[in-house]
């Protein structure tokens, strides 16, 4: 799903929470949003289900939980708490568990109830969030007050499924594949560091969570020049820059190559605990090859490019 939802000034931080978890839960008549919805201009797009149903409806103030299984256990879930009640902030709490009872979450990600590694919003001037998800991910991206993205670093975040690469992490084991990540950490940070896990298992078998689950994003050889053995974003996005890193196609032309996204934490396993591109659909791109919201082509399908960091540093996600 994508969805491009436009809010009119002096929008609610009540409305624009229920809109949210309704086009993340199916919504996809622009007419049934609410009264801060602008809806001649929000649109929503959905070739690709959504994916999120609706796990707590009164977690707090202007706070709900929505969730999506996994990928390889249908029975488990993803959790994910929206919550529009910090000004200025869309906020969406990543969380392995939760008891829509007692309305609390089990193993929080690091990070991913602190508003600046978020989205921002207004509800004093109109603005646009950009919506993505599917029963794999979910991802915001905000441009509000002319401002693009979290507030730091200023790229879209959410949470992410991954894939389980180490031996150890398997379904019966039930360890959770997913993450929290604020791309513009994901593009800025010389090490990689952009996000944190609910929990994983360190090589001498102890589990690890909250602030000792972080997890950093890199993209295969790039970056092994011995500055940076976490092999980060960044640097692939510093040594491949420039249109010129286009390559040739089978008829002739040229066209952009896409970069897996892998995280690891090289202090606590020398091996990946998997890559989020190949379940997420999202890639990143060789710097200032196109600009925020361009669409490009992989495999005949489109993606929209996200700036991230700064207007040349773009990741690409399956549109629709």
């Amino acid at each position: 799903m994508r969805a491009d939802y436009k809010y009119l000034a002096g929008a609610t931080a009540a409305n624009i929470l229920d809109d949210l978890v309704a086009i993340l839960t199916g919504e996809t008549n622009v007419a049934n949003l609410s009264s801060s919805c602008n809806k001649g201009l929000t649109s929503i797009e959905s070739l690709i289900p959504a994916g999120w149903t609706l796990h707590d409806g009164a977690a707090g103030a202007n706070a709900k939980v929505i969730k999506a299984p996994l990928a390889d256990d249908a029975t488990r879930f993803k959790f994910v708490e929206v919550n529009t009640n910090t000004a200025g902030s869309i906020i969406t709490k990543v969380f392995e568990d939760y008891n829509a009872t007692t309305h609390a979450g089990t193993n929080l990600c690091y990070t991913s109830d602190v508003a600046n590694s978020n989205q921002r919003v207004s509800t004093n001037t109109a603005g646009t969030i950009h919506m993505f998800s599917s029963a794999r991910f979910l991802m915001l991206a905000g441009m509000a007050n002319g401002q693009w993205g979290s507030g730091t670093n200023a790229g879209p975040s959410g949470c992410f499924e991954r894939t389980r690469q180490c031996a150890w992490d398997t379904v019966s084991a039930g360890w959770p594949p997913f993450l929290f990540c604020n791309l513009g950490d994901l593009a800025a940070t010389s090490n990689g560091l952009s996000a944190y896990a609910p929990r994983y298992m360190d090589r001498v078998q102890a589990t690890l969570s909250g602030l000792s689950a972080p997890l950093y994003g890199f993209t295969g050889p790039f970056g092994s020049d011995g500055s940076n053995s976490q092999l980060s974003v960044f640097k692939m996005f510093a040594q491949l820059n420039g249109i010129d890193q286009r390559v040739p196609d089978e008829s002739g032309g040229y066209v952009t190559p896409f970069f897996p996204i892998s995280f690891l934490n090289y202090a606590t396993m020398p091996e990946p605990y998997g890559e989020i591109s190949s379940v997420c659909e999202i890639w990143a791109l060789p710097q200032g090859i196109a600009a925020n919201l361009d669409v490009l082509q992989k495999g005949g399908l489109d993606f929209i490019c996200l700036q991230a960091s700064t207007s040349s540093r773009i990741f690409a996600i399956r549109k629709g």
